[in-house]
């Protein structure tokens, strides 16, 4: 729409600098006339005539020319009055737009950019949800074709996650022990889902599944960010701290250090502020 708005407008002006040219005023006849009067002039001239008929030639070549300025000037078989070079400019411009505007392609292109619109806010506006449903979807298609794929499991455990679906979750981290064994990263993340699914509560069997992540691989993660996490919530600040610290000191690339960094700065603040309280009370 914009490009066509830009493209009348062109048109419009090209249209009105021609029209404008065409009602300028040409006096060929009296440029010519004058031409003619020189060169026959200057031809009188060649035969050396005497002093008192090259004077009469001049007078007459002089009066030649005052006649021709005091005669009215004669337009150009090409040139326009400029109420007829508006009315040219107004046709050229109102009747192609009067016929574009009867057609339906303004309306075609209005509907097609209106729809193009929609759809980009209808994308815009698709759920979290909807787009993780999509991303399970793909990686159970995977599933179907390599049922024993452990990374693969693990992948779709914490899809389900990230839509809060912890049955799912669990029986998918289930499957990956199935077929790999009771690796730590896999208790991590079993642990992690049972804890969420009780109401970020730590139970009995999720400190089981902790100690037997963390006595396996004491550097691992899962386990390590959920007992960070779980003191941080308690307002255990100094116990959270310990953990994440123990989390940085691993050195695993899968480790968001910035955020631990981040979490750890607003753990600090909130020790100091208790600090300050508990001093204060006393």
């Amino acid at each position: 729409m914009t490009g066509f708005i830009i493209g009348l407008i062109c048109f419009a002006l090209i249209s009105l600098i021609l029209c404008i040219h065409f009602t300028k005023k040409v006096q060929w006849q009296k440029n010519y006339r004058q031409q003619q009067n020189i060169v026959l002039y200057q031809q009188q001239l060649g035969t050396k005539p005497d002093s008192a008929l090259a004077k009469e030639f001049a007078e007459r070549l002089l009066l030649d020319e005052q006649q021709s300025e005091s005669a009215l000037t004669i337009k150009s078989t090409v040139g326009f009055s400029k109420k007829l070079s508006i009315g040219l400019w107004a046709i050229l411009v109102i009747i192609p737009l009067t016929y574009y505007f009867s057609l339906n392609r303004f309306d075609a292109a209005q509907d097609g950019q209106k729809a193009f619109a929609e759809k980009q806010t209808q994308l815009a506006t698709v759920s979290a949800e909807d787009k993780n449903m999509d991303y399970v979807i793909s990686i159970q298609n995977r599933l179907r074709k390599d049922p024993n794929n452990v990374q693969d499991w693990v992948e779709l455990g914490q899809a389900y996650m990230l839509s809060n679906d912890y049955q799912h979750a669990i029986v998918a981290y289930s499957n990956a022990e199935k077929i790999e064994g009771s690796k730590p990263y896999i208790l991590g993340l079993a642990a992690t889902t049972l804890y969420y699914q009780a109401g970020q509560k730590i139970t009995p069997q999720v400190q089981e599944i902790i100690n037997l992540a963390l006595t396996e691989d004491p550097k691992e993660a899962s386990s390590l960010s959920l007992l960070a996490s779980d003191a941080f919530i308690k307002n255990d600040f100094k116990t959270a701290l310990d953990y994440w610290q123990r989390l940085l000191d691993t050195e695993q690339s899968s480790v968001d250090r910035r955020e631990i960094i981040k979490n750890m700065n607003m753990a600090r603040m909130l020790e100091n502020s208790k600090t300050q309280r508990s001093g204060v009370n006393e």
